[in-house]
């Protein structure tokens, strides 16, 4: 241990640097702190303490340099990456905008028109010049404008979207259905589709409908016509002769038996009576609509085993035909399917007038039917909603299985 001690001490006192080489040292170290990592610290041919750190530093430095350049490396393909999906979607975006036909609208809350898409610029109300930077008061008639603003105002406060179904006064009237949902912020997208088409084809349809059910109803007349004028008449001479045949017999047997034929003849003339008035109700000319469907109601209590109670108020005492015609026909469809199909035992049949229009009700506690399964009570129900339509009514149904049914339609005065 003796003979260690001085070469330790020795060593130590070799720690001598020149002063300009430090000097190099340090202002190579400052340049690199200052981010130029392709700097690196001189290395001389002494070897020393001084070149042992300088190595050190170079390495670590060439490390730290090797990272920078990977760490580059992955943020160039990372945004590359980012480029080409936002290139992606924005393809992905035009091509769903070229293939959608409907015109969209960003509007800000207040009604003011931010930006558009329309494949068909024609099918703009106005040019976007004149829209674009202005508010719905300012570009849409007035009565629709608020209409709108109503609209936006709802959806703004909504997740569900609000509906407007409005007409313009273009090259010819258009009838509009707009979709307006929230778009983030104070901004809402509306969704325009043209539905003139549509709503001519519906209209179409329910001139047709209303053409058939007349037909119908002409047809029904003329058969009751001849059940009633002919068919009755018929079996009322027929019944008579059977009578006289009865009285000039001397058989008692004979009589017996010709009394059972008139029984039966008479049976038969009453049937063919009411077949003839279910056919045409003539009551509802004469007696009105309330009358009419009392009676109705009557007759399906004594022939259906099922009790139906009638209850009305503030009936006008004239009310129009088709209205009369219509109401009646419902009633008489509700009640046959609720006898075939409901099980139930009690039926309730309401008409009231209030607001301009006429409210029917009839509900019933039988078994009840899922409204989107229609199968047996299908056609009943297609009957009624035609003609509900055709006086430009609404129908509601209201049904579960087990839980009854109720029927509500409203139809328009005017």
């Amino acid at each position: 241990m003796a003979e260690e001690a001085p070469r330790v001490t020795r060593r130590a006192t070799e720690f001598t640097f020149d002063t300009v080489r430090v000097d190099s040292f340090l202002e190579a170290l400052e340049r690199m702190a200052s981010g130029q990592l392709e700097e690196r610290l001189p290395i001389s041919a002494a070897h020393d303490v001084l070149d042992a750190i300088a190595h050190a530093i170079n390495v670590l430095v060439g490390e730290l340099s090797f990272n920078d350049a990977r760490a580059k490396e992955a943020q160039v393909e990372k945004e590359a990456q980012l480029r080409h999906a936002v290139v992606s979607a924005e393809t992905r975006s035009n091509a769903i905008l070229k293939a959608i036909p409907d015109l969209m609208f960003v509007m800000r809350r207040d009604g003011t028109y931010v930006d558009y898409h329309a494949r068909n610029p024609n099918a703009l109300f106005v040019p976007p010049t004149v829209f674009i930077g202005r508010k719905v008061r300012d570009v849409m008639p007035p009565a629709l404008a608020e209409t709108f603003m109503d609209a936006l105002e709802r959806a703004s406060q909504s997740e569900d979207p609000v509906v407007v179904e409005y007409e313009l006064p273009m090259d010819e009237p258009r009838h509009f259905e707009a979709r307006i949902v929230r778009a983030g912020g104070d901004r809402l997208l509306s969704i325009v589709r043209d539905v003139t088409d549509s709503k001519r084809a519906s209209e179409l349809n329910r001139d047709l409908a209303r053409r058939l059910i007349v037909s119908q109803e002409v047809e029904r007349q003329r058969i009751a016509r001849e059940l009633h004028d002919d068919i009755s008449q018929r079996i009322a001479m027929l019944s008579t002769e059977i009578d006289t045949m009865a009285a000039q017999t001397d058989s008692e047997a004979t009589r017996a038996r010709l009394r059972v034929l008139s029984a039966r003849t008479c049976d038969i003339a009453t049937d063919v009576h009411d077949m003839s008035y279910a056919l045409h109700p003539s009551w509802l000319k004469t007696l009105g609509l309330v009358s009419a469907v009392q009676s109705l109601c009557r007759d399906a209590s004594k022939q259906r085993s099922l009790r139906v109670s009638f209850t009305h108020s503030s009936i006008p005492r004239t009310l129009d035909g088709d209205i009369s015609l219509c109401v009646y026909r419902i009633v008489q469809e509700a009640l046959h399917n609720i006898a075939r199909h409901s099980q139930a035992e009690e039926a309730n049949v309401n008409i009231a007038c209030n607001d301009g229009h006429i409210t029917l009700q009839i509900a019933d506690a039988g078994v009840g039917f899922d409204p989107r399964h229609l199968s047996s009570a299908s056609l009943g129900l297609a009957s009624i909603r035609e003609r509900v339509a055709v006086l430009k009514g609404r129908l509601s149904i209201d049904a579960a299985r087990g839980g009854g049914t109720q029927i509500t339609v409203h139809i328009p005065l005017a």
